[in-house]
């Protein structure tokens, strides 16, 4: 599939974690008719998890993703460790929400060549990462970046961000793109605007307890107007994004194969 353009126009939105601030998203989200992708681990030793009855509400109305087993970087485990918290918080999801579930997204946006390849054959169809400032369908669909991530930070730490996690291409949008703004809210309206002229896709990730904690709800429903507001791009699920790279792969292999 193409890197970058594609012509169609998607906004999509993680919320990862699984706090209990997740409900008053999920107001938000209602109140402007918006789609989301919610990342829930099946427990967390760092802070509360939604019960079962609260994350199957939420899988009525959006989609629910695995976020592994205990939210463990994947990256420091051993290969069998990584795969029991992979393959295990798949079937924690599936157990609680009564369905399959498709998309993943690394804890801390931690992945390497070896999590990756576990992530493919656990039967996800993507992953999602923490890299910044990419509005493009990626080559792998196990690489999903996003655009924006919620919280503000200098400017320096966000290119020291990008150069650690080797997306150069990130940090060029950064200064192109995205005219270097620091605020979150600014970068997504970037984001927006650039998904509304060439296609593409606009991706806001966040934690409800964080936007909590900074004390920005007011901020995030400002976001989502925004986005509400932007008419040419359609709002879209994880989900539904791989699947759609899986599809549109299929047609191309089988464009190119003998009559």
């Amino acid at each position: 599939m193409p890197e970058r353009r594609t012509g169609e126009r998607y906004v999509t939105i993680s919320v990862d974690d699984g706090h209990p601030t997740d409900l008053r998203t999920v107001d938000l989200l209602a109140k402007y008719s918006l789609q989301a992708t919610f990342y829930i681990p099946g427990a967390n030793h760092e802070r509360p998890v939604m019960d079962a009855q609260q994350i199957r509400d939420i899988d009525r109305q959006f989609e629910v993703g695995s976020h592994t087993l205990g939210h463990r970087c994947l990256t420091k485990l051993s290969p069998e460790k990584a795969w029991h918290e992979i393959v295990d918080g798949k079937k924690s999801s599936e157990d609680t929400v009564g369905h399959e579930v498709v998309s993943f997204c690394y804890p801390w946006g931690k992945f390497n060549r070896r999590v990756v390849r576990q992530v493919a054959e656990a039967g996800f169809l993507g992953g999602r990462t923490c890299r910044y400032f990419r509005n493009s369908f990626p080559d792998n669909p196990f690489s999903w970046d996003i655009s924006t991530y919620a919280n503000t930070y200098p400017a320096y730490i966000q290119i020291r961000h990008c150069f650690h996690e080797f997306n150069f291409t990130g940090a060029y949008e950064y200064l192109t793109t995205f005219k270097s703004r620091v605020s979150w809210l600014e970068q997504l309206i970037y984001a927006l605007q650039d998904v509304s002229r060439n296609g593409g896709i606009a991706h806001l990730y966040f934690h409800s307890w964080e936007i909590d904690k900074n004390g920005e709800w007011d901020i995030l429903e400002a976001a989502f107007k925004a986005i509400a507001q932007q008419g040419s791009l359609t709002p879209v699920t994880n989900g539904f994004l791989y699947k759609q790279w899986h599809e549109q792969r299929s047609r191309l292999v089988s464009a190119t194969l003998p009559a």
